[in-house]
């Protein structure tokens, strides 16, 4: 019993709740496959996107610069900004 409760504390706190893929327009966290549904990273809309460490984590037009309000860096469309990675 202990298991199986703490696989489903983990598997909470990993992201990958809903089945909005990377790139596509979201309005919450729960809906994207990573967890991460952020507004400015592609135009005004929020769409999900990937945390990143460097630019190489990100799909092919993507950078690696947006930051979220909980100090996530994140994939955005585009070229990085100067302070970006």
């Amino acid at each position: 019993m202990r298991a199986a409760l703490l696989s489903l504390v983990l598997l909470t706190a990993c992201g990958g709740r809903g089945d909005v893929r990377f790139g596509e327009r979201c309005h919450s966290d729960d809906e994207c496959a990573h967890g991460l549904c952020v507004a400015g990273v592609a135009g005004r809309n929020a769409v999900c996107t990937i945390s990143c460490a460097t630019g190489s984590d990100c799909p092919e037009g993507w950078s690696c610069h947006g930051v979220t309000q909980g100090n996530v860096v994140v994939c955005a469309a585009g070229a990085s900004t100067p302070f970006g990675m």
